[in-house]
């Protein structure tokens, strides 16, 4: 092959790599142009989808904060205090005079580094006497969990309630609806358990039941 050949054969390959590298960089152009369009198409249909999400989360917050006004109001509901009073009355050595709600008070504690601190101590309902003072907690289903963590909070009511540490304690559950767990682990605790039958309240525990007093 000539030189002359050789050279022309060479040019040609050149503008075959050319023309693919041409080809090749306007598809990428192409490529690029669809992936930025794709890109904005996802932008907006992740806008229109985070706009739906916030608007139903909205919606269920407002439900939310809804239903808790009426979880309140009902709790509210369960703890009247006659009508416990009344039923408290029925046991021997307890003898309530006084019904008061929601009690809060903020009591001298140390915390897990030995520092002087103020805790907080709150009660849905104290239905109180001469020699009795029994610590009553609200809730519409009540669950082992809330048993065993209102027991807890019981052993520490004089303490924070030193003017009472004199007193016979005892604590009683009110609620709508209880777990069979809750109810087993409540009798063990020798707690009144008290169901909201509108518009009075009746006695839940198992028959022949008798509260234990809380050390």
């Amino acid at each position: 092959m000539s030189e002359e050949n050789k050279l022309a054969e060479v040019n040609a390959t050149l503008d075959r790599f050319a023309k693919l590298i041409e080809e090749n960089a306007q598809q990428l152009i192409k490529d690029k142009a669809e992936f930025n369009r794709q890109l904005a198409e996802d932008r907006k249909e992740a806008k229109i989808r985070q706009a739906e999400w916030d608007k139903r989360f909205a919606n269920m917050c407002d439900q939310v904060g809804g239903q808790g006004n009426n979880i309140g109001e009902i709790t509210e509901a369960i703890t009247v205090g006659d009508n416990i009073l009344d039923l408290l009355n029925k046991f021997e050595g307890v003898h309530v005079e006084h019904f008061y709600f929601n009690v809060r008070k903020k009591y001298p504690a140390k915390n897990a580094e030995g520092i002087a601190i103020r805790k907080h101590h709150e009660v849905d309902g104290l239905a109180d006497g001469e020699e009795v003072v029994v610590v009553i907690e609200a809730k519409t289903v009540l669950t082992e969990g809330h048993v065993q963590r209102f027991f807890d909070k019981l052993t520490m009511f004089k303490v924070a309630y030193p003017d009472r540490a004199d007193k016979n304690l005892y604590g009683a559950m009110t609620f709508i609806r209880i777990d069979d767990t809750a109810h087993k682990l409540a009798e063990r605790y020798g707690l009144f358990l008290i169901k909201a039958s509108p518009p009075d309240v009746e006695l839940a525990n198992n028959e022949g039941f008798k509260p234990t007093k809380i050390n």
